[in-house]
């Protein structure tokens, strides 16, 4: 392999190529979900793939990284859906990878309450009530500063 492919350029391509596939094999997923329950999950163990691959391509990108955590929520949702023991298990790793993506982009209340609401069906309470807190916090707002008046 020429020593050129680690160059940012080569990562930036790789990271969006992965991302696009990955976005592609949801909407993939979300078409055939009503109809085809097992082609969508196998749809979205791919999306995840392509994600994590995005994600390593490119550490630092917060979008590939909550891309991650949603693909892992949608195969705990399925697993949660079979009776699987191992969904709380999956259900944490979703949880884990929004604290990560959270870290990259630490104003977004949104992934703040997705981690949230991963913990919680963890069964991981303290986690998810120090999250909501945190999301509450950055999703509410702003309050008007001392003497200011509404028009």
């Amino acid at each position: 392999m020429p020593q050129d492919s680690t160059s940012p350029h080569h990562h930036a391509q790789d990271y969006g190529a992965h991302l696009q596939a990955g976005n592609a094999l949801v909407a993939q997923a979300q078409a055939l979900a009503t109809s085809d329950f097992q082609q969508a999950r196998a749809l979205w163990q791919a999306a995840g793939k392509q994600f994590y691959l995005a994600h390593k391509a490119d550490m630092d990108a917060p979008e590939a990284a909550f891309r991650l955590a949603q693909a892992w929520m949608a195969e705990a949702h399925a697993l949660q859906k079979e009776h699987s023991p191992n969904a709380a298990v999956m259900w944490a790793n979703a949880a884990a990878q929004c604290e990560l993506a959270f870290d990259l982009q630490p104003e977004d209340g949104r992934v703040a309450m997705t981690a949230a609401s991963c913990h919680l069906f963890a069964g991981q309470h303290d986690a998810a009530k120090a999250w909501q807190q945190i999301g509450q916090h950055l999703l509410q707002p702003a309050a008007p500063q001392g003497g200011e008046t509404g028009a």
